[in-house]
This record gives C-alpha cells, sequence and structure tokens, in this order.
C-alpha cells in the first residue's frame, strides 16, 4: 500500500507546493501525543486519505517538540494540529484530530476551495501581511504597581477554592503562575496567595496527575478535580513544578513538599536523566494502561517509550530546577548535576556564534538554531546556579548570553523576537513575534543581572520589555504573570547580597541569603580573601557580615520595618 510521501518543513516543501500550485497539508505532532498516533494508525492508513493527499498536497510533518516557533503560528488548538495552507504559508483552515471520513471529507472540500478561490487567498494574504500587529511603548511612568496587582487579582478570580487549581477542565499546572503567586505572597504576606499555591500543589501531588507508583507528574488533567490525567510525562513541566516544590519546601516547609519533590526528583533522575551528557529527555509517552497497572505488575510489562532527545530549554530549566531543589533539600548532588548539564550545553550545545542549539539527539549532532526559548531558559539557569553554587564561570556565562540575545533577537522599540532569524523564513515565520511569556522571562534575568554585574545597560533593556507590553498584558490573562513577576521586580528596590571569598566558603551565606523575607534578592559572588557578605537594598548598605547567621540583622538594619 502507498504511504503518504511526508516532506521537512523547509524551502524545499514550499518550493514544490509553489511549482505544483498545491496546498500545503500541515501535520503537527509530538512523541508524546496520544491522539497523534490514533491518527496515523486511522486516518493517515486509509487507504482513500493516502490517495488524496499524495494527489492533491504537499504534506510536510512537524514535530512540536523540534519547531516550537512553527508550532506557535500554526497550532490549531491542541495535537494533532492538521492546517491546510496556501503555498505562500497562508492558513486556509485547519483542525486538530479528524478521523477518516472527516478526513477525507476535508481533503475533498479545501483543494476544491484552494482551485476555486486562488485570488481571494491571495487577496487576504497580503491584507494580513500589511496589518501585521504593531507596539507602541508605554512612557516610562506607565510602569506602576497596579499593573501587578491587577494581573494577581485576575489569577485569583479563576481559582478553583474546591479543588485547587485555576478554571474548569482541562487544568494545566501552570508553574509560572505559581511561582508569580508565591513571589506576592512573601512579599505582601497575605496568606490567601500561599494557599492557592499549596492547596494547587497537594491537589496534583495527592490526585490522579501524580503517579503514586514510579513518580513524576503527568501533564495535565483532563477533570476538574485533576483525577483523569492525559499521561504523558513531560521534562518541561518537571521543571517549573520541582522549582515551586523547592521554593515551598524554603519557605512553608512540610511532609508533602519534601516526599514529592523527592519522588519527582527520583523519577527524572532514573528516567529522564541521560547519565552520560547530563542532559533530560524530553518526554515518556502516554499509556493509560501500564499507568493503571501497580509495580509488580508494571514491572513485567515493557514501560512506555522515552523520548531521548534532549531539548536545551527543558534541559536548562530542569537544571535551575534541580539548582533551587539542592538548596531546599540540602542535597549537594543535586547541584552537582545541574551544574554538569549546564557545563555540557557550554560544552556542546553551542553553535559558532554562541547561541544553544534546540534539539539535542543522542548520537548525533545538534540542531535548530536560533530559538529566543532556548536562550532565555539557560540564562534563567545560569544566574540560578551562580547565585546558588556562586561559581563565577556561570555569571560570566550569562552575561556573555545576554549580549548575544539583545543582538540577536531584540528589537528596536524593545522586547526580543522568538527566532533569531538565522535561517531564512518560509511561511508565518516570516511573520515577526514577541511572545509576552518569554519576553517577561527575558526582562527578569536582565534585572537580575543588572544586580549581578553593576552594569545599568541590562536593566534598561529589561525596561524597554516592560514597557513594550505595559499597555497589553492585561489581554494575555495567566500567561502574563512572567511579566508581571519582573515587573514587581523592577519597581522595588533591589535587595543584593554580595558575597566574597571562594564559592564553598560562601556556601552559609548564600544559604542564609536565600532565606531573607524579599523574594526578590538577588545573591552573587565575588572574590574576595575572606568570606563574607555584603546586602544593600538599591544604594543604601549595610556593615559586611562574617558570620552567616547575622545576615538577617544586616537585612533587618536596612529595610524598613
Amino acid at each position: 500500500m502507498p504511504e503518504i510521501a511526508w516532506m521537512p518543513w523547509g524551502d524545499e516543501a514550499f518550493a514544490r507546493a509553489r511549482a505544483e500550485d498545491k496546498p500545503l497539508l500541515l501535520s503537527i505532532s509530538a512523541v508524546w501525543c496520544h491522539w497523534c498516533h490514533v491518527m496515523d494508525r486511522t486516518s493517515y492508513a486509509d487507504p482513500a486519505v493516502i490517495e488524496a493527499i499524495n494527489a492533491h498536497y504537499v504534506p510536510v510533518r512537524v514535530d512540536n517538540d523540534e519547531r516550537p516557533d512553527v508550532n506557535a503560528r500554526y497550532n490549531m488548538g491542541g495535537w494533532p494540529t492538521t492546517a491546510f495552507l496556501a503555498p505562500d504559508g497562508t492558513t486556509l483552515t485547519g483542525a486538530t484530530y479528524l478521523p477518516p471520513a472527516q478526513m477525507r471529507r476535508a481533503l475533498g472540500e479545501i483543494a476544491q476551495f484552494y482551485a476555486e478561490k486562488k485570488g481571494e487567498i491571495a487577496e487576504r494574504a497580503a491584507e494580513m501581511r500589511a496589518s501585521r500587529r504593531t507596539y507602541e511603548p508605554a512612557r516610562p511612568d506607565a510602569l506602576r504597581p497596579a499593573l501587578v496587582d491587577a494581573v494577581r487579582e485576575q489569577i485569583a478570580e479563576s481559582y478553583d477554592a474546591e479543588f485547587g487549581g485555576f478554571g474548569d477542565a482541562p487544568k494545566f499546572p501552570q508553574p509560572e503562575m505559581l511561582e508569580f503567586l508565591l513571589a506576592e505572597w512573601r512579599l505582601r504576606n497575605e496568606p490567601h496567595l500561599h494557599e492557592m499555591v499549596a492547596r494547587t500543589m497537594r491537589e496534583m501531588a495527592g490526585g490522579g496527575m501524580y503517579d503514586h507508583v514510579e513518580g513524576g507528574f503527568f501533564r495535565y488533567s483532563t477533570t476538574r478535580d485533576w483525577s483523569v490525567p492525559h499521561f504523558e510525562k513531560m521534562s518541561e513541566d518537571h521543571a517549573g513544578l520541582l522549582r515551586v516544590l523547592a521554593q515551598l519546601q524554603l519557605w512553608s516547609p512540610s511532609d508533602t513538599w519534601h516526599t514529592t519533590m523527592r519522588s519527582a526528583l527520583a523519577y527524572v533522575r532514573t528516567v529522564l536523566r541521560d547519565q552520560a551528557t547530563g542532559y533530560f529527555a524530553g518526554s515518556q509517552d502516554a499509556d493509560e494502561a501500564y499507568f493503571a497497572l501497580p509495580l509488580d505488575e508494571r514491572r513485567a510489562r515493557e514501560a512506555p517509550f522515552v523520548d531521548r532527545r534532549a531539548y536545551a530549554n527543558w534541559t536548562s530549566a530542569l537544571a535551575g530546577a534541580f539548582a533551587w531543589a539542592a538548596v531546599a533539600l540540602d542535597d549537594d548532588a543535586l547541584a552537582a548535576e545541574a551544574t554538569a548539564a549546564l557545563d555540557g550545553l557550554h560544552a556542546g550545545a553551542r553553535d559558532g556564534d554562541g547561541l544553544l542549539y534546540h534539539v539535542l539527539p543522542p548520537g548525533e549532532a545538534p540542531r535548530v538554531r536560533g530559538l529566543l526559548g532556548d536562550q532565555n531558559a539557560y540564562l534563567r539557569a545560569l544566574l540560578d546556579a551562580h547565585e546558588i553554587t556562586g561559581e563565577p564561570r556561570f555569571l560570566e556565562r550569562a552575561r556573555a548570553l545576554a549580549d548575544l540575545l539583545i543582538a540577536h533577537f531584540g528589537a528596536e522599540d524593545g522586547g526580543f523576537y522568538d527566532h533569531a532569524r538565522l535561517e531564512r523564513s518560509i511561511g508565518r515565520l516570516e511573520l515577526p513575534d514577541r511572545p509576552i511569556v518569554e519576553n517577561g522571562l527575558a526582562a527578569e534575568s536582565l534585572l537580575r543581572l543588572a544586580v549581578m554585574t553593576g552594569e545599568p545597560r541590562y536593566r534598561a533593556e529589561g525596561e524597554r520589555v516592560l514597557l513594550l507590553f505595559a499597555a497589553t498584558h492585561g489581554g494575555a490573562g495567566s500567561f502574563a504573570a512572567a511579566y508581571a513577576r519582573a515587573l514587581r521586580r523592577y519597581l522595588l528596590p533591589a535587595l543584593s547580597v554580595r558575597v566574597t571569598g571562594a564559592p564553598a566558603t560562601g556556601a552559609a551565606f548564600r544559604e542564609a541569603a536565600r532565606r531573607l523575607p524579599d523574594p526578590f534578592t538577588t545573591v552573587y559572588g565575588d572574590a574576595g580573601a575572606e568570606a563574607a557578605a555584603y546586602l544593600c537594598l538599591g544604594t543604601v548598605c549595610a556593615a559586611p557580615v562574617s558570620e552567616a547567621g547575622r545576615l538577617r540583622e544586616a537585612y533587618d538594619a536596612v529595610v524598613p520595618a
């Protein structure tokens, strides 16, 4: 039986579509996606579907994890995405999973529509290109605490007091939002903010969202009460949730956080971590039948497939989470694994410009260059590693990466594009995109770096991001959490702790600094003959501290009661 002649995303597929005057069928799938596998076994195995695709379309298959930039522009609301495109990449229509009969009908109707409406399609595409979204950066005085308060209140309104989490089904973990709420709780000392995070984590960890046999979180819940999950496990989710658990354990310790963190870490280290490279595999497939079994029966079956490809953004994020967990659990082995992953990325995952590649397949050369998400996650993790270990190489690398970020991704009017355009853009990749989540994360990293280095240019670049979204971030809903956290950091006087001496001798100071009440405390190392700590709030500094136990006294001396 003939097969679909899938082509990779690239110039060749689009050139063929133009030469043959055919629309493209874009399938966006993922190895962990259950319904993608179902569609491959049903619709894409149907002889009539295969015949129609090969006759009337240029079929293109994209892996969501390898090309998040393509997915960001063409996803139709889930996976699989089934998108129909004109030869120039304009979206005609699309859907998610289409069963065979529906797929056969869609293929016929869309091919006919394209043949009859080419002129109208071209006109619409030209109009869309002419009406690209524009931004008008706000004036500096527009950056006010009220903007952060509005995001917090909007999130609080969606909180589910009965089951935890936010909104109705399906429910996603949303760790960036949880981290924002934790920072607001520590800043404002309002218990209900902590309760929203704690209840959400308890419900996820205690219910169907967690694998109580082998450990680890499933991707999301299909039900409001967290009882029925989608069973894939993602390194991305574990990075965010481990980070939240570590912060909960640091500032409101409990057996629940400790036990869940240890269990989830055991899963990540056993199943996802590559002992040779220190990188983390991308995901483990969903298998409802397998994950419903008790331990002894699981051992008798083959475990669900693990995608051994590492992705630079997720490996970086897990390295940062491991660094946080090392502090929360007082576990030097976790810190060593975090730094090993970051050192591995520095040595083997960068292109000639010094930017990270995205896809890091075992035994193969890395591929896919110039994505903002990779540089962002790496920069954040480098700063985390420096704050927690005191090792100067991580700060040096963070400074160099920030300069590359500004040079390759920065927009003239502020903010960062999601793509460095190191290769020719095709289709909707021609449309510049400045995603608010990634820009919020970049802004916060730059603000942290400005304090660590004493270089105001990094703060100025962070400010330009904040000004860019000041008028529009409210429409992003919960996705504005990272932006709001960065804005809160920007608006407060910078609290910093400079630790001198060798990294090992400054460990007690760094740990004491992490436990100060200010959620935005920036800790950094500086060479010095003796171990000491210098605490400053903006330009006001306390006397040097030679004992870690007295750091809180220095804090109380400069921070208004």
